[in-house]
């Protein structure tokens, strides 16, 4: 069936999705996605993970309209790199890398606007972790992002895995479990 132009015209945004190929403002698209997860919460229509989908859903986004045309196969090294500067400098988070192999990148996440500007703690670590493993994931289906709780607990350490094992592949339930737990205790 032909589009006529006026069909064109009467075009309007549907989602963010929509809106991420119009406009270049990766902030400003975090924030909303970030508050539709949170009204969600807290209406009582959604829980822990559905913050943590919504966040993957939202890095899968960012990766295929940033990300996904420069490279069809990615190492982590470049991979990194990418969305450092692509996705991550313009939100104004940084991260501190400690290793990077063929395999396995470790990191700490050293500055979350997000969560930082966030009344609901909890949510935003959530949402933020699950936007980077919907931006990880997008480029190595077979990897898994791994929290290590065990160190500092304002900034845990995460494991960027490409091929996950099996006990890896439970991991994204701790990993809400441990992030809701921490910011609980916290007192938000």
């Amino acid at each position: 069936m032909n589009d006529t132009p006026r069909r064109k015209t009467q075009h309007t945004a549907n989602s963010w999705e929509d809106v991420v190929s119009e406009n270049q403002h990766v902030e400003q698209w975090q924030q909303s996605a970030f508050h539709a997860a949170v009204e969600k919460l807290q209406a009582g229509h959604g829980n822990p993970d559905t913050v943590m989908r919504m966040g993957e859903a939202f890095g899968r986004g960012l990766f295929a309209q940033h990300i996904k045309h420069k490279t069809s196969t990615w190492t982590i090294k470049e991979w990194i790199m990418e969305i450092q500067k692509e996705v991550y400098k313009p939100l104004g988070t940084e991260f501190t890398f400690t290793k990077i192999s063929p395999d396995v990148a470790t990191t700490f996440m050293n500055r979350n606007p997000l969560a930082q500007s966030s009344h609901e703690q909890a949510a935003a670590s959530l949402f933020s972790f699950g936007v980077l493993r919907g931006l990880f994931r997008s480029a190595f289906p077979k990897g898994e992002l791994v929290l290590n709780d065990k160190g500092n607990e304002d900034h845990p350490e995460i494991f960027f895995k490409t091929h996950a094992s099996s006990k890896d592949t439970l991991e994204r339930e701790r990993t809400i479990r441990t992030l809701t737990f921490l910011k609980q205790e916290e007192g938000t």
